[in-house]
């Protein structure tokens, strides 16, 4: 007896459904995003010396409307060595994340610790870092530390000791959905704020202003009125590719050249702005944006002394390693 069209449709939803979000990947996509955002992680931290500038509670800029916490660590003349400590090991949690040291509880101490940074002294912090949050709170939810990390390598040599071998473990793919969701609205909240409430961006003249100001430029440099057409066009082609980002990156094609269009855009914001790690943080959270099948496989390893290569193919479940000689 074959079942009612609705029940067959609403089988088919929620297959969908599960499969959209609980399918499971290979783990390299999430520990090439580890390594990467731990590497701008510590990058960041290094951009915000010296330590007495940025860290000590009396440092850049003197502390108004501190909390107890501060306002005690000032009066007993600790705002420095706090500082220096909490910089110290939120570096010490960044170079654990990247190597893949207690992976796990590294990328929580670096969550919490970033989270408290723009508590700390918000100052210096740019769009950059909040993405760095975001994307820290999305590896929390998986083991990105099963290969390419000291955790896998010590793992693997205690199975080799007990004469057993382990392949790493299929990660769920949501977390991944969740980063691609959220660069995807990063773009839309910032188009549709320029285009509501941004005149010079509705009239095309933001481009202009920008790089005509010497509050952001790495150069000042008298622009020429020839160049005005082209600039006019350029903030018009950003507005419209930020709004239909999410839009375009529902196709095949149209993914790869939005994609290259982010990474063209944010490489010359990064040559022509002083922004920080912005646009590189952001290029790289396009890491998501990759096959998980064809991550791994770019990454496959070949077994010394074997003809095998473990390689990766989707099924209907997920993606599954194989091993194919």
């Amino acid at each position: 007896m074959t079942a009612p069209g609705p029940t067959r449709l609403s089988t088919r939803v929620l297959d969908r459904w599960q499969h959209f979000w609980f399918a499971e990947i290979p783990p390299h996509q999430f520990a090439l995003l580890r390594i990467i955002f731990g590497l701008l992680g510590l990058t960041g931290l290094l951009g915000l010396t010296p330590i007495s500038t940025f860290w000590s509670l009396d440092g850049l800029v003197p502390l108004s409307g501190a909390t107890e916490p501060k306002t005690w660590l000032l009066s007993s003349n600790l705002g420095t060595t706090a500082g220096l400590i909490f910089f110290s090991g939120l570096m010490v949690c960044f170079v654990c994340m990247t190597a893949g040291c207690l992976t796990r509880v590294a990328v929580g101490a670096c969550f919490l610790g970033s989270v408290f940074q723009s508590h700390w002294n918000p100052l210096p912090l740019s769009a950059g870092h909040q993405v760095v949050i975001a994307i820290l709170f999305c590896l929390l939810w998986v083991e990105c530390g099963e290969v390419w990390s000291f955790d896998a390598r010590l793992q693997a040599r205690r199975a080799r000791l007990g004469g057993a071998s382990i392949a790493p473990a299929a990660q769920p793919v949501w977390p991944l959905r969740l980063i691609r969701i959220q660069v995807a609205l990063i773009y839309l909240s910032s188009g549709l704020w320029k285009l509501l409430f941004s005149p010079v961006w509705r009239d095309g003249s933001a481009m202009q202003l920008v790089l005509e100001q010497n509050v952001f430029t790495r150069l000042s440099v008298a622009l020429s009125p020839v160049v005005d057409p082209f600039l006019t066009a350029l903030t018009y082609f950003t507005l419209f590719w930020e709004i239909g980002f999410a839009a375009l990156l529902l196709h095949r094609w149209t993914r790869r050249l939005t994609l290259l269009t982010g990474v063209a855009l944010h490489l010359g914001m990064w040559i022509s702005l002083e922004i920080g790690l912005f646009s590189w943080i952001m290029i790289a959270s396009y890491l998501a944006f990759l096959q998980p099948e064809q991550v791994c496989n770019f990454f496959r390893v070949r077994r010394k002394g074997d003809s095998t290569t473990q390689t990766c193919k989707a099924n209907e479940r997920g993606f599954t390693p194989i091993i194919q000689t």
